[in-house]
């Protein structure tokens, strides 16, 4: 089920998000610090989990209620500051950054997939602080499937 799930969250940002230049599993991209990580800008990778997971019945141990994380690393590579001292052309290059952010937002909030239980719901969002100036943004969503072998 996990690559079912992974192919088509992907698809998914592609489609409604196509700003993007790079949308691929996160396989550690942006953890080069000594060279330019291997990818396009703006990126968005993708990490898929399972923390948690329940067998559905003891008559039926096959089944079961899987939760699922979704974990996505949005990066950039401009220096814009959100700094209200520099120029407008600046600042609006940091602010379109949180437009990106949102466009993934409204295209993972809510998605529901077949054997989907409970849709993904974010879990979380928040900046990374990096030393080497690439702006990175974590998401994480979380959605219930029904799993059966």
């Amino acid at each position: 089920m996990k690559k079912e799930i992974l192919k088509t969250v992907m698809e998914r940002i592609r489609e409604k998000v196509p700003e993007l230049r790079w949308v691929d599993a996160d396989e550690g991209q942006l953890d080069f610090q000594d060279s330019r990580p291997p990818v396009a800008f703006p990126c968005c990778l993708v990490e898929l989990s399972y923390p948690g997971a329940e067998n559905m019945s003891a008559a039926h141990p096959g089944m079961q209620r899987v939760q699922v994380s979704l974990e996505l690393k949005i990066g950039f590579n401009d220096c814009a500051s959100f700094n209200v001292n520099k120029p407008l052309q600046v600042q609006e290059t940091a602010f379109a950054r949180l437009d990106m952010v949102e466009a993934l937002h409204r295209a993972v909030q809510g998605f529901k997939m077949e054997n989907c239980a409970k849709s993904f719901r974010r879990e979380r969002c928040r900046p990374q602080k990096r030393p080497d100036g690439l702006k990175v943004y974590e998401a994480v969503y979380v959605a219930d499937f029904i799993d059966n072998i």
